[in-house]
């Protein structure tokens, strides 16, 4: 089986809700495409498979594939890939307790995922980093990092407005 094929019937294996079974498939579409020295889908298949891998609960191997992933597509300057593997980080990262990373590698996400013009990836990775900000207590942050999230959503007007009050008067926006 190629490369491409193995991936598509990973993703159906997985989306049919067989994460276990899908974790060997992913591993062998990656092996072929870096086979093919095909780096670019390598990496994509890397960060599926660091998701899948934290689905499992083999949250070192996450890691490791995820962390491939944005180097390689660091490398390849694929703005994308890196803004995905880092949101897959940050998340891995929030879960595992390790906030400041986790802001971190929102931050940056939200940044690329602007640079390259998607909005509502944009505007998802704005709101976990907000609620992740609530969950510590962070209010103001929180706030702001919601800000950003309605602006990449095209949100409201008057619930920006509304937000922006507490920033106003402390100066921050």
């Amino acid at each position: 089986m190629d490369a491409n094929a193995l991936y598509a019937e990973a993703k159906q294996v997985y989306e049919a809700g067989n994460r276990d079974e899908s974790v060997g498939l992913f591993e062998q579409a990656r092996a072929a495409y870096i086979a093919a020295g095909d780096e670019a889908q390598a990496a994509a298949v890397a960060n599926d498979l660091g998701v899948v891998y934290y689905l499992v609960g083999r949250q070192d191997q996450a890691r490791q594939a995820l962390q491939d992933a944005l180097t390689t597509q660091e490398k390849l300057g694929n703005v994308l890939g890196q803004a995905k593997a880092l949101g897959n980080l940050a998340q891995l990262m929030n879960r595992a307790g390790d906030k400041e990373a986790a802001e971190k590698n929102y931050q940056q996400a939200a940044v690329l995922f602007h640079q390259v013009g998607e909005r509502m990836m944009e505007y998802d990775t704005f709101r976990a980093l907000s609620q992740m900000q609530l969950q510590r207590g962070r209010w103001i942050e929180a706030l702001g990092a919601y800000d950003f999230a309605l602006g990449a959503k095209g949100g409201s007007g008057a619930l920006r407005w509304f937000l922006r009050i507490p920033l106003k008067l402390l100066r921050i926006r």
